[in-house]
């Protein structure tokens, strides 16, 4: 639906009232900016484009400015940012919006205003009436975050964009380096178009020389080599990490974050939720949540509850003073390894 959208605003095909919402403010953006510069035709903003936070100003002010006619143009863009009080979200209102009127413009909008409500939640109330009546008079787009081949393709259009080229598993490479925050894709991809210049193709190479890992990534790589048996390799990250003055604190905290996590994806894929519902109920992005049913299929459920609570102790061993912090966290790689090895034996 969000190509679709997109293409209709290329073509310069405009909807009087968009309402877009969802957990991926970086999409919304994107599509607010490509409706504003359509409808202003590229021309100066500052006279014909209204931005309303409706966290701050009630919706009637908005209407009031939309039903305004533009001003040295032939057009005119009212946005209303933080338009919860259309969502399920339960927020204090701290002004009194009167929806009606808004539902009122959107049944009979100004030809030459272009209306965007941001809605920056989950699920629109389609209990109220007027969300109801305003999904059929305005053209609504969910922007969800983005995961598998639908991120993949997001990224090859980025460097399309930018007039390069990249192989399938380059674009996969950047997202495990990434992660799936759309924002700091957009960024590093300019980065790499940048570095392999107009025409040229991004290779792996690039990302690894030009696109910085995360603690977070490196944490996830440790426990993953430590799961596949491969603790030299966990050691040698850790290494690595603790050569870079990361605090061992820090990394326990992740560690406990992680196990935290592969035990809630594992309990409830058990109740048959799919990856979307666990990632809704646990407030993650669906693409960790997907490496997490991955990484979490090494591990049974006894293991992780027993891992975790030794990494909570180890933490707190190491806050208490019992116990030097890097020692203490060697112990558990240590003990993380040797714990997969025996579940290894035991399978035999």
């Amino acid at each position: 639906m969000i190509n679709a959208l997109m293409r209709e605003v290329e073509e310069g095909i405009l909807a009087p009232v968009y309402l877009l919402y969802g957990r991926e403010p970086f999409l919304m953006e994107e599509i607010c900016g490509a409706i504003q510069e359509r409808a202003l035709d590229g021309g100066d903003p500052s006279f014909n484009k209204v931005v309303v936070d409706l966290d701050e100003v009630a919706v009637q002010q908005l209407i009031r400015e939309a039903e305004s006619p533009p001003f040295f143009g032939e057009r005119r863009i009212v946005i209303g940012r933080n338009a919860r009080f259309l969502s399920t979200a339960k927020a204090k209102q701290k002004v009194e919006h009167r929806p009606e009127e808004l539902l009122r413009y959107a049944q009979e909008p100004l030809p030459t205003t272009v209306v965007v409500l941001l809605v920056p939640e989950e699920k629109l109330d389609t209990r109220k009436k007027v969300v109801k009546m305003l999904e059929k008079a305005a053209r609504t787009v969910r922007c969800d975050p983005l995961e598998g081949k639908e991120l993949e393709k997001w990224v090859l259009d980025r460097f399309r964009r930018h007039g390069v080229k990249a192989q399938p598993e380059v674009v996969r490479r950047l997202i495990r380096q990434v992660g799936s925050d759309l924002r700091l894709l957009h960024n590093e991809c300019a980065k790499l178009a940048v570095y392999a210049g107009t025409g040229g193709t991004v290779s792996s190479e690039d990302v690894d020389r030009m696109v910085p890992r995360t603690l977070e990534e490196d944490v996830f790589k440790l426990m993953d080599r430590a799961a596949g048996r491969k603790v030299e390799e966990a050691f040698s990250i850790l290494y690595d990490l603790l050569n870079q003055r990361e605090e061992p604190i820090r990394i326990l905290a992740l560690m406990i974050r992680q196990f935290r996590i592969l035990l809630q994806v594992k309990l409830l894929a058990a109740q048959g939720k799919s990856e979307r519902e666990i990632a809704s109920l646990l407030g993650l992005h669906p693409y960790p949540v997907k490496l997490a049913r991955r990484q979490g299929k090494a591990y049974s459920e006894r293991q992780l509850r027993r891992l975790l609570l030794s990494a909570i102790e180890t933490d707190q061993a190491i806050k208490s003073g019992k116990i030097d912090k890097t020692l203490a966290l060697e112990r558990f790689l240590f003990q993380l390894g040797q714990d997969h090895a025996a579940a290894a034996e035991r399978g035999r």
